[in-house]
């Protein structure tokens, strides 16, 4: 009899030594030289391993630290690039993260005014059940409850509240699911893990459309993801760059006359999807990931609303009237990302306006090279292994959540608890060959340059990047080995029909 799912995370768990070990004896020739352990990552996505910093960026930084110029300066640079790529419509607003980014495009836009005589009323978003959604979900109250302990422990840190701290007043959050996801149990921390490859794009937008109806007096925005691959649901591209997913929520967000915000957190600026494109009215990027900038985000929208931004910062017009900007104090003057952080940025920013082939070909040799990388998991899974590019995000993805299909026991996913608790053996098993891991949730690997894979011209490292990869699919090969041999090894020992006694002995005949 086959084994539970369960049961087989929990022997995974409780193998965890023993498949480090075969890691580190059958997948030698894939381990990094000894000098150059910890230093190469295969992500620059993540804030705890944030991207390169290009040295004609530090040279900027470095000469800006000294530099008597005032931060107005540096924010019309940002707002002028921001212009010249998105046009006179668009402005920009750079903050000291991207976290931030999302925290004052809510509360500017989604909850309701505070001033005012008489009782206040409730407003609501509508957000997708997506990956990492626990981001942009957590500042409402969730509808319908049964999202409401949902999200309550993803990403917890210290804290009377962790993530659910960010609840804003009087605001609800309306959550839809995917049509097509499958919402599965999957991990050794077991959790709720959405796998989207098979999201219906136009079943979903009438889903929100729908939801989007029942509450129209109390709409306020819609937010979603802004990442473009097959692995997070958008796949589907009629025009070949802006998902139809995407597009289909901001026609609902204008019909409601609210906006549409989306959460481009891992994507570079200028290249991939277009706001105007999807009709959103405010993305948000986290600059210190794959766009090469130092620590913090930037909000590019529309001028109705990015104005409405610039003076909660403090950041518009001289009092008295001189027409420059200005440098004040205003409601979120704490989300002021400094002075090194604005210099870095707008030299980041420069230099990808400059250099987008760069980019393109770092990912058209990065996805080259992991056709090549993948063949063996498609040996054994040719209908399991999906791999897309993304000049948006500056990555490929490699995503295997397909591996399990129809009763299938495939490759394990892992999910952000696994991450948080060390239980992510993707992420383990490449530690333990040298290398830092991409971001690996959900049975979704996004490849970024990250430090190491570039030279200081930003041209990739082919050579490493293939042994990185390399490496990657050896583990995951490995890991496949290692969960079909416990899967039988259950299966011999009639895994789902355990005693009580032997269920909670810690060990498996």
């Amino acid at each position: 009899m086959e084994p539970f799912r369960h049961q087989i995370y929990e022997a995974l768990g409780r193998e965890r030594g023993a498949f480090l070990e075969y890691v580190a004896r059958e997948a030698a020739a894939d381990a990094l030289p000894a000098e150059l352990r910890g230093s190469v990552a295969l992500s620059g996505s993540q804030s705890v391993r944030p991207a390169y910093l290009l040295p004609a960026v530090i040279e900027r930084m470095v000469d800006g630290a000294r530099s008597a110029a005032p931060l107005t300066t540096y924010l019309d640079e940002i707002r002028v690039l921001v212009k010249q790529h998105y046009g006179d419509d668009y402005d920009g607003v750079p903050v000291c993260t991207c976290e931030a980014a999302l925290w004052l495009c809510l509360e500017a836009f989604a909850t309701p005014p505070s001033a005012g005589r008489g009782a206040g009323y409730r407003s609501a978003y509508l957000a997708l059940h997506e990956a990492y959604s626990e981001h942009f979900v957590s500042y409402g109250r969730p509808f319908p409850p049964k999202y409401k302990d949902l999200f309550g422990e993803r990403l917890t840190t210290s804290g009377e509240m962790g993530i659910v701290g960010h609840r804003l007043p009087d605001l609800d959050v309306v959550i839809v699911p995917m049509a097509g996801a499958r919402y599965e149990q999957h991990g050794i921390k077991q959790f709720i893990v959405p796998l989207l490859t098979g999201v219906d794009a136009a079943a979903t937008i009438a889903a929100v459309g729908r939801r989007a109806a029942t509450f129209a007096e109390r709409l306020s925005a819609v937010v979603s993801l802004g990442y473009d691959t097959p692995g997070y649901g958008y796949g589907s591209k009629a025009d070949g760059v802006h998902a139809d997913l995407m597009t289909g929520l901001g026609r609902v967000a204008a019909d409601h006359d609210v906006p549409y915000i989306v959460d481009n957190a891992r994507a570079v600026p200028f290249l991939g999807v277009h706001p105007r494109g999807i009709g959103a009215d405010l993305m948000l990027f986290s600059m210190d990931k794959v766009a090469g900038a130092p620590t913090s985000g930037l909000i590019v929208g529309r001028a109705e609303y990015v104005l409405q931004l610039q003076r909660a910062l403090g950041w518009h017009s001289d009092r008295v009237g001189s027409g420059a900007s200005t440098y004040g104090k205003g409601a979120y003057s704490p989300f002021d990302p400094g002075r090194e952080s604005l210099v870095g940025q707008a030299a980041a920013l420069r230099w990808v306006s400059e250099h987008p082939q760069v980019i393109r070909g770092v990912v058209d040799e990065l996805y080259e090279l992991l056709q090549d990388a993948v063949q063996p998991l498609r040996a054994r899974y040719p209908d399991g292994i999906r791999i897309a590019k993304s000049y948006n995000g500056f990555g490929v993805e490699l995503n295997y959540v397909d591996t399990w299909r129809d009763g299938r026991i495939g490759i394990p996913i892992f999910n952000n608890e696994d991450k948080g608790v060390g239980s992510n053996l993707v992420i383990a098993g490449l530690a333990a060959l040298g290398w830092q891991p991409p971001s690996a949730e959900d049975g979704n690997l996004f490849i970024t340059t990250g430090r190491g894979l570039v030279d200081a011209h930003g041209r990739l490292f082919a050579e490493r990047a293939r042994r990185a990869l390399r490496a990657l699919v050896r583990v995951l090969e490995i890991l496949d080995d290692t969960t079909q041999a416990i899967t039988a090894r259950l299966a011999g020992g009639h895994a789902r029909a355990h005693t009580t006694d032997e269920s909670h002995s810690g060990e498996h005949r």
